[in-house]
C-alpha cells in the first residue's frame, strides 16, 4: 500500500536521557541541550527541504514530544494548534523498567533481561509493558490510515521511531535493531526508502549543544 513522504524526528535530550533512565511512557522534561537539538533540527529542515507548509505535523502525545514539537513549530512558523497527536506514536511501554537505569534492571530484573535476550522482538516487559511486536502493530495501523499524497512531519521517540522506519522500509527485525543514529538525526522516508540527515553541526553549536545526542538504547 502506498505510504506518504514522511520526515521523522525524535524529541530532544531529556533529563532522564542524560541520567541513562528508561522513560517509555513516563516522562521527564527536555534539558537545555535537548531544546537546542530541536532548534538545530528545525534549522536543518529549513535548509534541506525549504518550504514545509504542505507538510502535516503529527506527534506522540507524551510531554517530551509535546515540548519538542512546540519548539519545532515556533522555529518553522507552524501553528501548534494544527499538530495532530496520536497515542499510537507513543514510545514503547517499558513496564516495570520505566525510571530505571540498565544497572538497576540488571540488579533487580535479571530474568527479564534473559527473556529479552531470547526473544528481543516478542518480549513484553512485565507490569504493563509492550513488546516491539506490539509497538509495530499499533504503528502499522497508524501508517495504513495516512493518505499517500499528504506529506508528514512526525515527532516521535527513539524506540517507536526506529520501528516506524522499519515498517515503512520493509526492514527485518535485525535491521530495525541496528538503527541507532544520534538524537538529532532527521529521517526522510520516501517511496519505501529511508535517508538520514544529520543536524547541522554549526546549528548544534549555535544552540549550545555539545554533541548530536544519544542513539537508541535498546
Amino acid at each position: 500500500m502506498p505510504a506518504p513522504d514522511l520526515l521523522l524526528l525524535r524529541h530532544g535530550e531529556t533529563q532522564w536521557n542524560r541520567e541513562g533512565r528508561y522513560q517509555g511512557q513516563q516522562d521527564s522534561p527536555l534539558s537545555l541541550t535537548g531544546i537546542g537539538q530541536v532548534r538545530a533540527v528545525a534549522e536543518t529542515l529549513k535548509a534541506q527541504f525549504g518550504d514545509l507548509s504542505m507538510y502535516q505535523v503529527w506527534a506522540s502525545p507524551l510531554a517530551r514530544t509535546r515540548q519538542s514539537v512546540s519548539i519545532l513549530c515556533d522555529e518553522l512558523g507552524v501553528t501548534y494548534g494544527a499538530v495532530h497527536f496520536d497515542d499510537r506514536l507513543k514510545e514503547r511501554n517499558y513496564g516495570r523498567w520505566e525510571g530505571l537505569t540498565r544497572d538497576d534492571i540488571t540488579a533487580g530484573y535479571a530474568d527479564d533481561l534473559a527473556r529479552e535476550h531470547q526473544d528481543r522482538w516478542g518480549f513484553a516487559i512485565p507490569e504493563g509493558g509492550e513488546s516491539f511486536a506490539d509497538v509495530a502493530s499499533r504503528l502499522g495501523r497508524w501508517l495504513e490510515e495516512r493518505a499517500a499524497d499528504q506529506p508528514l512531519i512526525v515527532m516521535a521517540h527513539g524506540g517507536s521511531g526506529r520501528v516506524l522506519r522499519g515498517i515503512y522500509a520493509g526492514m527485518g527485525t535485525d535491521e530495525i535493531f541496528a538503527c541507532n543514529d544520534p538524537q538529532s538525526t532527521i529521517y526522510f522516508l520516501e517511496n519505501g526508502t529511508t535517508r538520514t540527515f544529520a543536524a547541522d553541526p554549526d546549528a548544534l553549536h549555535a544552540f549550545g549543544c555539545s554533541d548530536a545526542g544519544l542513539g537508541v538504547r535498546i
